[in-house]
């Protein structure tokens, strides 16, 4: 019986190291989200954590969802503000080596906004972990209303929902070094600036590291970029043109087709001229979550993210992709 054990345990051992083996060549992101609040749309805010880039002959391709609920009331002497509704963002990515170190890639997204159909959810959660539902609770469920009014005069109003593209994003990567990958990324405004689903046009440059290559259990990154923004229609006289942000995030294999992952996501305030912190603080989000590898090929990543920098970001945002390699 002991022989037997003994023989199991080295085939269970020898089966884990297989398995390890034959993880990725290339590095793996954590997850690939940003700001999803509504009014951060007019920002070219890329996803971070790709620091290397495709090999020719080896394409990928990424169908994610994320699902973000919006919750703010703010009001002050000369303001006040109302971001109260939901989207569900449809998007499809594309990568492509070229060879020589280069890739380009693609992403175009398709956006569903109206009522809080996740408000019952989210705020019997707090409840229950006995966290501020910050007014929720007195509001109506279901309402999709944005609006800003600033000295008695409204700048933003948006009430109804929509089924639209969002800004269409082109990008372009460099491996500079085994482990240093150079981006860029081109947002297009083929999105509506007047329903909040983009509208105008930005770029981003920026740098993601694997501080974790070579590692068969541990892979994640760190990025550091900015971006220029056309001037919006989206309170054009307050957004902040130019937009800092940074990234890092880490995951650990507990066996090989499992992983649990991390990440934090900032970037520099994104709108002047208020004293309401939801438009004029630095944003920060924070991602947990996990992936489950299906094969070689084929992985799916299932993931959570809230506002560490309360009101800067969605209250909450579901995301979900599947990605073939």
């Amino acid at each position: 019986m002991k022989r037997l054990l003994v023989v199991s345990r080295c085939a269970l051992s020898l089966g884990l190291v297989a398995l390890a083996s034959i993880a990725p060549a290339w590095a793996e992101p954590v997850f690939p989200v940003d700001n999803q609040a509504s009014l951060a749309r007019s920002f070219a805010l890329p996803e971070l954590g790709a620091a290397e880039v495709r090999t020719p002959g080896h394409p990928l391709w990424r169908l994610a969802l994320d699902w973000s609920n919006e919750f703010v009331v703010k009001q002050n002497t000369n303001e006040s503000l109302t971001e109260d509704g939901e989207t569900q963002r449809y998007a499809l990515y594309y990568a492509r080596g070229l060879g020589d170190g280069f890739e380009l890639n693609a992403e175009l997204p398709l956006l569903i906004t109206g009522g809080g159909v996740l408000d019952g959810i989210i705020q019997n959660w707090h409840d229950f972990w006995g966290l501020p539902n910050g007014g929720r609770q007195d509001a109506p469920h279901d309402r999709y209303l944005f609006q800003y009014v600033r000295d008695n005069r409204t700048l933003l109003k948006v009430d109804q929902g929509t089924v639209g593209l969002g800004d269409l994003q082109l990008g372009a990567g460099w491996q500079a070094l085994p482990a240093l990958a150079l981006r860029a990324m081109v947002k297009l405004p083929t999105g509506d600036a007047g329903k909040l689903t983009g509208g105008n046009a930005g770029g981003a440059l920026w740098a993601d590291y694997d501080p974790f290559k070579g590692s068969a259990r541990w892979f994640g990154f760190l990025s550091l970029g900015a971006s220029y923004n056309a001037r919006s229609e989206v309170l054009s006289a307050q957004q902040r043109q130019f937009v800092g942000f940074a990234g890092g995030g880490a995951g650990f294999r507990i066996f090989r087709p499992f992983a649990l992952m991390a990440q934090l996501y900032g970037h520099t305030p994104l709108y002047s001229g208020s004293e309401i912190g939801a438009l004029t603080r630095d944003g920060l989000q924070i991602a947990f979550g996990g992936r489950y590898d299906f094969n070689a090929r084929t992985q799916l990543n299932l993931g959570f993210q809230e506002d560490l920098s309360v009101d800067t970001a969605p209250d909450f945002s579901i995301h979900l992709d599947v990605t073939l390699r």
